[in-house]
């Protein structure tokens, strides 16, 4: 099976709403993989990225009546359907059908007359609007549906898994706390393991639940103990030691102050944590001042990960004088092993 990056399910999306159209020849992107790995949040980059709306329609909320619309008698006479307020007329935006492979066998009737036609009934989708469906696969255990052979004729497969190089940086730019980046960027195993007989287990969704979890302001006990709820026991215990010895380092960022003297002797996850810390606040001011502590990390792989995480997190990097002739003389050939393991291009 193929199976599509994040990056180019969000490409994807953005050009499928560029070309939408009405009828046979349209392209509806259907995200399909495992419970919590952010098939969600992809429209919605991918609207964030265009500057238009995003909407969520979770239609296994409604009966296929409502999707279809109250019915009642006109001044005329005759019956009529009510527009549903979920089926957006105005503005541009890219509407999500939730959750697809949930739906009932008539809710999903009713959806292919959108996916299709862009219309329910009499009621036409605005102009300005696009459609993208996520959903899991039977074999996710997540109560999906077989979706009737006409739906799935109309939409596009694009089939999707937990990619922890994407995953990670992606978390890195939503500011996801660096000892959650460390710790993933250590053991990429712990970003998505789904036991459909667990009640908690490691996704991306649960990660970022763990990064709210943070800032509650929870004693460690209870803290522990929430995390052991949110990605499963086995995770929480493992992911305890990283955020306990982050915590009693002091100051991540000492390498952008004292690159010279600054600690590059931690063990690897809270290495990688040091390093997501200072990639996140490279400036104009501190460039230097990284570029020496990266060259100090005894470990290629990590040095590589803050020098990749530093370009993403400050996109115009690359133009700033001292850093492209340090990236000529003495950065590429650090960068260049290291590019694709870590999400680079």
């Amino acid at each position: 099976m193929q199976y599509s990056k994040h990056s180019q399910v969000v490409d994807t999306i953005k050009q499928c709403h560029a070309f939408r159209v009405a009828g046979p020849a349209s392209v509806t992107p259907y995200l399909v993989g495992p419970v919590g790995i952010g098939k969600t949040s992809l429209p919605f980059q991918a609207a964030k990225d265009l500057g238009i709306d995003c909407q969520i329609l979770l239609g296994l909320q409604y009966d296929a009546g409502e999707l279809r619309g109250l019915i009642y008698m006109g001044d005329d006479g005759q019956t009529h359907w009510a527009r549903p307020d979920m089926i957006p007329e105005e503005g541009e935006g890219i509407l999500v059908l939730d959750e697809l492979g949930q739906y009932d066998q008539l809710q999903m009737k009713v959806m292919a007359q959108l996916v299709n036609d862009r219309r329910i009934g009499e009621h036409k989708l605005g102009d300005g609007w696009s459609i993208v469906a996520t959903g899991n696969e039977i074999k996710h255990k997540a109560g999906v549906n077989p979706i009737p052979s006409h739906l799935k004729d109309r939409l596009m497969y694009l089939y999707m898994e937990a990619v922890p190089a994407e995953t990670i940086a992606y978390m890195a730019r939503e500011g996801v706390d660096d000892s959650i980046i460390g710790y993933l960027q250590n053991r990429p195993e712990m970003v998505a393991q789904f036991d459909k007989s667990a009640d908690s287990c490691p996704s991306p969704r649960s990660w970022h639940k763990v990064n709210t979890l943070l800032g509650m302001g929870f004693d460690d006990d209870t803290l522990f103990k929430n995390i052991c709820g949110t990605v499963g026991e086995p995770a929480a215990v493992d992911f305890k030691t990283t955020l306990e010895v982050f915590r009693a380092i002091g100051d991540p960022r000492d390498g952008l102050k004292n690159p010279d003297t600054a600690r590059v002797d931690f063990e690897p996850s809270i290495m990688f944590a040091v390093m997501s810390a200072c990639s996140g606040s490279v400036s104009a001011d501190n460039i230097e001042n990284f570029c020496k502590y990266v060259l100090r990390i005894p470990a290629r792989d990590v040095a590589a990960f803050g020098l990749m995480m530093a370009m993403k997190a400050w996109p115009g990097l690359y133009d700033n004088k001292f850093f492209r002739q340090w990236m000529a003389k003495e950065g590429k050939e650090l960068y260049r092993p290291f590019a694709d393991m870590i999400g680079g291009n």
